[in-house]
């Protein structure tokens, strides 16, 4: 691979770019299937856990965060739902912040905020 991981982000239809991502992913995937082979109580670590994978934009090549993937991995000790695909983009600027998001996974693990960066309120839905 000749480009480091920014300078790759700017491409992000080519080939490095694209090597990089299919790192990456793969190696969430190792880590969820190691997480979820290790019993831990009736469960699995895996279950008991929340894994977050985003990236902080859509397009590098567009510099367009308009709708940022984010993908969440593990039950939190059945708190959090699973198996759903969320779509925020409709929602509007105020209702798709990530910072609702974070407070929303820091409320079901027992940390009570009443904010989080730029955000007062849980995501919707989630």
């Amino acid at each position: 691979m000749s480009k480091q991981h920014h300078g790759a982000s700017h491409y992000d239809t080519e080939e490095d770019y694209q090597k990089i991502v299919h790192f990456q992913v793969s190696q969430l995937a190792y880590l969820a299937q190691r997480l979820d082979a290790m019993p831990e109580g009736k469960s699995t670590v895996l279950d008991n856990s929340c894994l977050l994978f985003l990236s902080n934009m859509w397009s590098g090549t567009k510099h367009d965060n308009k709708k940022v993937p984010v993908v969440t991995i593990g039950g939190l000790g059945g708190k959090l739902k699973t198996g759903r695909a969320l779509d925020y983009f409709e929602a509007g600027d105020d209702n798709r912040k990530l910072c609702s998001l974070y407070l929303g996974i820091m409320d079901r693990m027992g940390v009570k905020l009443k904010e989080f960066g730029d955000a007062e309120t849980r995501l919707a839905g989630f």
